[in-house]
């Protein structure tokens, strides 16, 4: 009978432990799923990838180096991002359906680079904020209603530079220049304001200025050659057509020995003379750094439009050379010399 008691008493202990086991392995389970949900869920929200849209007009040096600075300046940041990168290729009439299809595909933002690519974009895309870089006048454009308060989706940095401090400059390697010559695309109302303001320049410093439209890169050497006879210089402004086709400038430009001045950079690492003007690989990193304010939660609508804050001098030393200009001028002291 004792033994019979011991035996009961035993299998009682090890159904015990069987179901206690049981309901701890479960427990563990349902914490250690709670506890991987919960750190999944932070990690998603600290660490959710972003899915940004890239508009450009056309590709040339300077808006490539503003989607560069603009990517770089992302992922510095450490913001985990995937890039959806579309171009028009100077195709005005693709700029809306480009907008159309970076709204289909839901992106968190879109970065549109160049005046036509932020109008595009401003008159497709209404619910997606979009962050705007190399956009002279944005106001005029029709983007915003003023750079203190965009009041729409869109903001961005204006890549606008005084002309009159260049030509200063300019003058002090050649002070004898009385015309300046400039081409623009008739299209392009970016460029038009430039030119407007380039003959307020001008005319304050009682200086001419010649001006030819031209509707394509085939227009180029044609305008060069007529121009040629009648200014001492050429001013280049921000003209997507004409920096796009900045080595056929230059080119054209040297065979009749006249020098020039550019309103950024990119056009002088393309043949032409000289700059004290937009860096637009950091002109895009600025417009990351807008873009960053409003994937933190910030109002697009609140975010004011910002000037170009990074404006470097720079000499293309082979014109120099073609041109015969002294690179010891105390003009170009700090000046970057392109080699």
């Amino acid at each position: 009978m004792k033994k019979i008691l011991v035996l009961l008493v035993m299998i009682g202990l090890l159904t015990a432990c069987g179901k206690n086991s049981k309901e701890v392995s479960e427990n563990t389970k349902e914490n250690a799923d709670s506890a991987n949900t919960q750190v999944s869920e932070e990690s998603k929200d600290q660490g959710e990838k972003k899915k940004i849209g890239i508009i450009k007009y056309i590709d040339h040096v300077s808006l490539d180096a503003a989607k560069e600075g603009f990517v770089e300046e992302l992922e510095k940041q450490g913001l985990d991002v995937e890039i959806e990168e579309v171009s028009a290729n100077g195709d005005m009439n693709l700029i809306t359906t480009l907008a159309q299809k970076l709204e289909g595909d839901h992106v968190d933002l879109v970065y549109a680079i160049s005046t036509p690519s932020a109008q595009g974009a401003k008159n497709v895309i209404h619910d997606i904020p979009v962050v705007f870089s190399a956009v002279t006048d944005p106001v005029g454009a029709g983007l915003v209603e003023s750079f203190e308060n965009p009041g729409g989706n869109i903001t961005g940095v204006s890549d606008y530079i005084d002309p009159g401090q260049q030509i200063d400059e300019f003058l002090k390697v050649y002070p004898d220049v009385k015309t300046f010559g400039v081409l623009y695309s008739t299209s392009e109302q970016n460029s038009q304001v430039q030119v407007e303001e380039l003959g307020k320049a001008l005319e304050e410093r009682g200086l001419k200025l010649e001006k030819t439209g031209i509707t394509n890169v085939n227009d180029i050497p044609q305008a060069i050659a007529v121009l040629s006879g009648k200014i001492d210089a050429l001013f280049a402004i921000t003209d997507n057509m004409v920096a796009n086709a900045a080595p056929i400038v230059s080119e054209n430009l040297l065979k009749n020995k006249i020098p020039s001045l550019s309103s950024e950079e990119g056009q002088v690492k393309e043949g032409l003379l000289m700059s004290e003007g937009v860096n637009y690989k950091e002109q895009g990193a600025q417009a990351a750094r807008l873009a960053l304010k409003i994937l933190n939660g910030e109002d697009v609508k609140t975010i004011p439009v910002e000037y170009n804050e990074v404006n470097d001098k720079l000499v293309n030393g082979k014109t120099a050379e073609a041109l015969g200009v002294d690179l010891n001028n105390e003009m170009f002291k700090d000046a970057d010399i392109i080699k």
